[in-house]
């Protein structure tokens, strides 16, 4: 139970007081009260035998004298005894025995005045136990003010502090002109909370740049103790584990999902081999379970800061520099091809250029079934679509420079199916647009985007052969977005398949039509990211696919 301490000493000085007056006048009135009383009665007992002496020798003075004065003949020899018994008056005797009854009420009196006096100390005891008491208030006061309120201050503060809030202070009496020692410890203490916040916030600063400067680094990072707990780690560390980064588990738990280390007869473990095993560093492929299709390289290497030792684990994901390597692949292969496609595109314009003259010099005249005339078309109509090839392939390298331009999404949408009316009815093949009322306007190049158009709808009118339906429906999302999907009812894309459909050269085995060049979902994904959109496609293998392509929009207006 608390007991604050203003109690303790005031209980503790009304306790004695109490206590030694108590004892005080206990004493005082058994050793002097009761030894006045005794001699007080005393004297009365000696007195009261006096007087009844007194009344004795007057009444046997009555009868001698009765006595003698009815025999006459009788004769006192001792004159002295007769001038005791007739030498005296009555009256004398009756001022005699006032006398002595006046000396026992003196005597009383001077008792009642003797106890009177033990009445008076008692009340001067009295008087003098209330002034202590306001003297012990009083200093109680004094002590509460000047000892109790500024230790009850620090009581409270540290409790504050303790709880973790470091911005409270004790309340300081900057008016006091006479300081004492508990005036320097406040000031003391004041001080000693601004140091420590100013030094926890360095600690702070410096953990928040040092956890900056660990997300930084592209690897993931972490750092373990023996006990398999994670001190610190990096965003691409939680990235690579898959969970939130204000969680903090074992190491095990993180990256295996298990609730026990793991088995060292099918993972080797850093921190039993460096610990354990006592290895200056290691070098491991793991995989860790939210992404087990990953590999993960990790270095690991003892880390000492002072008592304690730590692991050090710099994790790489291998994945990435296959993708590198892929994408450098791929750099190298369209830089080869379009030098290629340059070169080809310019000698087969030359020999286009001359099968013209040959063709209008001498056989302009000649009937258009003339064999010879015949052929010389085939071969021309030929090179012409040699010719579009390479263009196409120049066009998926071509950086994208006029994004000025307002695009009416609909109306060039429209004009790209009005070109390929005839070759989709001639198969069959229906579709259908569905739009808002309202405008929708995206910033690009309107003939760039028709060719994305073009490139698409060709691309679902070879999956659907002969026979089938194109919905072409343009929408916004609630940010905005302008969002185009194309979905066909052909006979879709393998899930193997359907990530490699973008790939340069790529014709899937799916179509009808396999004489494709594999360059218009190319040309098409490389125009539609080059203006801030995206591609993306989503298939049902015997059902049909849909193309989906996003864009900015920067303006919305209703039509009137």
């Amino acid at each position: 139970m608390f007991v604050s301490l203003n109690r303790k000493i005031i209980y503790t000085i009304l306790g004695l007081f109490l206590a030694t007056s108590i004892i005080f006048v206990y004493t005082f009135y058994l050793v002097y009260g009761n030894k006045i009383q005794a001699d007080q009665l005393a004297s009365i007992q000696r007195n009261q035998q006096y007087i009844d002496l007194l009344f004795r020798n007057i009444n046997m003075s009555r009868e001698i004298q009765n006595i003698l004065t009815e025999n006459p003949q009788i004769k006192l020899k001792d004159s002295s005894l007769k001038n005791f018994y007739w030498g005296t008056s009555e009256e004398e005797r009756i001022k005699q025995l006032n006398q002595e009854q006046k000396k026992i009420a003196d005597m009383r009196k001077i008792y009642d005045q003797r106890y009177n006096a033990i009445h008076e100390s008692l009340k001067i005891l009295a008087i003098s136990s209330i002034l202590i008491i306001i003297a012990i208030i009083s200093l109680g006061l004094l002590i509460r003010r000047w000892v109790l309120n500024p230790i009850n201050k620090i009581s409270i503060v540290s409790s504050e502090v303790s709880n973790g809030n470091l911005n409270v202070r004790i309340a300081t009496n900057s008016g006091t002109y006479f300081k004492d020692e508990l005036d320097n410890l406040i000031i003391t203490f004041n001080q000693m909370l601004s140091n420590m916040q100013h030094n926890i916030s360095e600690i702070k600063n410096n953990e928040a740049f040092l956890q900056s400067l660990v997300d930084s680094i592209p690897d993931g990072i972490r750092v373990l103790d023996k006990h398999y707990n994670i001190i610190l780690a990096n965003k691409a560390y939680y990235r690579q584990v898959g969970i939130s980064q204000k969680k903090c588990l074992k190491c095990y738990q993180a990256s295996q999902k298990a609730s026990e280390p793991c088995n060292p007869e099918t993972i080797q473990c850093p921190i039993r081999e460096i610990f354990y095993n006592h290895k200056k560093s290691l070098n491991v492929i793991h995989q860790f379970s939210a992404y087990p299709q990953r590999h993960l390289s990790i270095n690991a290497a003892p880390l000492n800061a002072g008592k304690k030792q730590y692991i050090i684990e710099a994790i790489h994901d291998l994945s990435e520099d296959i993708n590198f390597s892929h994408q450098q692949k791929l750099s190298s292969l369209g830089f080869l091809s379009t030098s290629i496609a340059h070169e080809i595109k310019n000698h087969l314009g030359a020999l286009r250029m001359i099968l013209e003259r040959l063709i209008e010099k001498f056989y302009a005249d000649k009937d258009d079934n003339c064999e010879e005339k015949k052929n010389l078309m085939m071969i021309y109509n030929e090179l012409v679509s040699s010719i579009a090839v390479p263009e196409r392939l120049l066009k998926l390298s071509r950086s994208v420079t006029d994004t000025s331009h307002e695009v009416n999404i609909k109306d060039s949408i429209e004009d790209a199916v009005n070109l390929l009316d005839f070759e989709a009815k001639s198969k069959g093949i229906n579709i259908n647009i569905v739009a808002p009322l309202k405008e929708i306007i995206i910033k690009g190049n309107d003939a760039d985007f028709k060719m994305v158009v073009i490139n698409i709808i060709l691309n679902a009118i070879k999956a659907m052969g002969n026979n089938g339906i194109l919905t072409i429906t343009i929408k916004q999302d609630k940010k905005k977005n302008v969002l185009i999907s194309f979905n066909d009812t052909g006979i879709g894309i393998a899930p193997d398949k359907i990530n490699r459909i973008f790939d340069p050269f790529y014709s899937g085995d799916n179509a009808s039509d396999k004489k494709g060049s594999g360059l218009g979902l190319s040309i098409a994904k490389s125009i539609v990211e080059k203006s801030g959109g995206k591609i993306s496609v989503s298939s049902t293998l015997g059902a049909g696919s849909c193309f989906t392509v996003s864009f900015p929009a920067i303006k919305t207006i209703a039509k009137k």
